[in-house]
């Protein structure tokens, strides 16, 4: 993993701990943050301008149905950087027909 460092102008490295999506509309994908409860990280999340995305953290993500709003816990809509440990289940759903695309970098976070 590589670690954060806010060095240089906020400038920060590659990350070598990467995943890239392209959701479905209505299908759930998921990605589990590797390693242990004990590593810590800061998740980097990049979206494309048009993509409606809903990310729940160890819970399923729901996209909200027209005219109808939902408020369940740990279910961001575009979320920019969130702490992640190892083994928790980042889930993803949107309900656009094609082209949400999400990518997603992990930063070690320091002990």
């Amino acid at each position: 993993m590589t670690s954060y460092n806010a060095n240089f102008d906020l400038t920060i490295p590659f990350s070598d701990t990467t995943v890239q999506m392209n959701l479905a509309a209505n299908v759930e994908q998921t990605f589990t943050v590797p390693g242990t409860n004990a590593q810590k990280y800061q998740a980097l999340f990049g979206y494309n301008q048009t993509a409606n995305v809903y990310v729940g953290y160890n819970v399923t993500a729901v996209a909200p149905g027209a005219g109808l709003q939902t408020s369940t816990a740990n279910i961001e809509f575009r979320p920019d950087k969130r702490f992640v440990k190892g083994g928790d289940i980042l889930h993803f759903a949107s309900p656009d027909a094609a082209g949400s695309y999400i990518g997603i970098s992990l930063r070690t976070l320091p002990g």
